[in-house]
């Protein structure tokens, strides 16, 4: 029977990166690229029903 090798495991040494804070330019840009889903869904919506009425 074969000897299996032991191998061993060091576990890594934890760094202390500090997590970056979303600074107030990340906060403007997610609050418009919402605001600009949000207007295009909008826009969707009413151009699909005020279409529907114009061809009623």
């Amino acid at each position: 029977m074969e000897q299996l090798k032991v191998i061993q495991v060091r576990k890594r040494k934890q760094t202390k990166e500090p997590v970056r804070q979303p600074d107030t330019y990340d906060k403007v840009v997610e609050k418009a690229f919402w605001f600009v889903v949000g207007f295009s869904i909008a826009l969707m919506l009413c151009c699909l029903t005020f279409g529907q009425t114009l061809y009623i």
